[in-house]
């Protein structure tokens, strides 16, 4: 989720020991956006460690808010995927409305690259292949996430997406009504008000991969109090540095992920499967049999 600070009049204040309601006591705060703050739990009634994201007090009685804490209950609860952490309960009760979800203590892609650095060029490709995974499962059930970015792609095995927070149910084209996602990892048309599909999270799965590969992000930043967008979102004009500038890498690696990153999205790789095909040609060249996702020759795709 996109990261924000908040106020103190915006939390709880509730610190290791407190319990958010009788059936869940905070072990620790994992941070949170605007919305919501989450903290790892200890779950009395599931009896196990979860991460619990609390609607924030001043936020419970705004229409728009509780709408999408439904909107994500309802979108969470019927996605069930190796990679994707999953919903577990739920609570509108007040004071503190809330999501139990499970407790996934593999780091993030963000948390490796600030405490250990960069990927390797094979450990990049299976996690694109297993995130491409959990994309295509999204997209066949009409859902896009809109928020595809390093602090919500866990490392691990297996890796996770986390936080549905911004995603969308669609039965086909969307078209925005207003700005959503986090600046640096949206697509073009995900903050020009245009038509979002399955394409746009493949550029926010573009970036991540860029920047797990590089430790840099793909577009340099942005300017939030400009009144141009090109000056608040620099992938609308420019495009990112070739990754044969700053790094040795497969050039079929390289193709694929600044494909994903092209401004018009009918050049962006038409689907989820189609670009993990492609990692897994790379990981087949690189001789990595152990990280393979699927043996080679096994047929992969429906006939």
């Amino acid at each position: 989720m996109a990261q924000a600070v908040a106020t103190t009049q915006e939390s709880w204040r509730l610190t290791s020991g407190k319990e958010i309601d009788r059936s869940l006591v905070v072990i620790n705060d994992l941070g949170g956006g605007s919305r919501y703050e989450v903290f790892r739990a200890w779950d009395r009634q599931l009896f196990c460690q979860v991460a619990v994201k609390v609607m924030r007090p001043n936020r419970v009685h705004e229409d728009r808010v509780m709408d999408g804490f439904e909107r994500e209950i309802g979108i969470a609860s019927r996605l069930q995927h190796p990679n994707l952490a999953r919903l577990l309960r739920w609570s509108a009760a007040p004071p503190r409305p809330y999501m139990v979800l499970e407790y996934v203590s593999a780091q993030t892609v963000a948390a490796h690259l600030e405490n250990i650095g960069e990927v390797s060029i094979p450990e990049v490709c299976l996690l694109g292949i297993r995130m491409l995974s959990a994309l295509h499962y999204m997209h066949s059930n009409h859902v896009l996430h809109l928020d595809v970015k390093p602090d919500n792609v866990t490392m691990g095995d297996p890796p996770r997406l986390l936080d549905f927070s911004l995603a969308q149910a669609f039965s086909g084209p969307v078209r925005l009504r207003h700005t959503m996602g986090t600046a640096a990892y949206m697509p073009p048309e995900q903050f020009m008000h245009g038509v979002v599909g399955p394409e746009s999270d493949l550029f926010g799965l573009g970036a991540t991969l860029y920047e797990a590969l590089t430790g840099m992000r793909p577009f340099p930043e942005g300017d939030p109090s400009a009144t141009d967008k090109a000056l608040i979102y620099p992938q609308l004009v420019e495009d990112p540095q070739p990754l044969h500038d700053t790094m040795d890498l497969p050039p079929m690696l390289e193709r694929i992920v600044m494909s994903c990153l092209a401004r018009d999205p009918a050049r962006r790789p038409r689907t989820a499967i189609e670009t993990a095909v492609g990692l897994q040609s790379v990981l087949e060249s690189l001789r990595t049999e152990e990280l393979y996702a699927w043996p080679k020759g096994l047929r992969v795709t429906l006939p």
